[in-house]
């Protein structure tokens, strides 16, 4: 393999830096990976500081600003994502200083409130569940987390419907309920249930499905004679 040369190292750098920026730490690790000799290193990262091709604050500040517009992430998923990318921990002492808690905060909320309008219909619990799980995987600190959510408007106002509306909501609720009773009621037949033991089965599994106990009930005494030909 011919011998990197200056300036071809240069070459090198310029055009890893074509496709984005690029921190110090991920500059050495190219030019390493590319059998380049330390010394060629050292001159060519003094060349792309001069230039300020390579600039680890600027690259801070940079990460910050498109974070809050782009990817809302949290303090603690971006100091774990620089230090990935060779941030000193000097460097990172001023993310606070970028991306003050207020800031943060507004960022969270923002974060959260989007996806509250994913959640609709689900039960508060599941809400704050999903929410804090979510928060907490973008990296925001978790204090944060809970007075976002305790801030938030958990439960939903409830819809009216039309008549109309009603009757189509309570047949979809049947066929729903037909289809699973179905299937529970093959797959207990399948492991030998007959009789009142069949109905009991198939009366715990629907109801750990969440449907109305009333309903249950109903649907089972339709499938009465069904059950005790088995």
């Amino acid at each position: 393999m011919a011998e990197i040369t200056r300036e071809k190292a240069m070459d090198m750098a310029v055009k890893y830096l074509s496709f984005k920026s690029r921190t110090s730490s991920e500059m050495v690790k190219y030019l390493k990976k590319k059998d380049t000799d330390e010394q060629i290193i050292t001159e060519v990262m003094q060349k792309l500081s001069e230039y300020r091709y390579i600039d680890d604050q600027l690259y801070l500040k940079n990460y910050v600003e498109n974070n809050r517009h782009l990817n809302y992430y949290g303090s603690r998923r971006m100091i774990q994502d620089l230090k990935k990318r060779g941030i000193s921990d000097t460097l990172l002492l001023t993310l606070a200083d970028l991306l003050p808690s207020e800031e943060e905060y507004l960022c969270g909320e923002m974060v959260a409130k989007k996806q509250l309008r994913a959640l609709t219909g689900q039960t508060s619990v599941q809400k704050k569940k999903k929410l804090y799980d979510k928060l907490g995987r973008m990296g925001y600190p978790t204090e944060m987390v809970l007075e976002i959510i305790r801030t938030l408007v958990l439960e939903e106002e409830p819809q009216e419907l039309t008549e109309d509306e009603l009757a189509i909501k309570d047949q979809q609720l049947n066929e729903k309920l037909d289809r699973d009773y179905q299937k529970y009621a093959r797959a207990h037949r399948k492991k030998g249930a007959a009789g009142k033991e069949l109905k009991f089965k198939i009366k715990k599994s629907l109801m750990g499905r969440g449907y109305p106990y009333e309903l249950i009930d109903q649907k089972i005494a339709s499938e009465q004679e069904a059950i005790e030909e088995d």
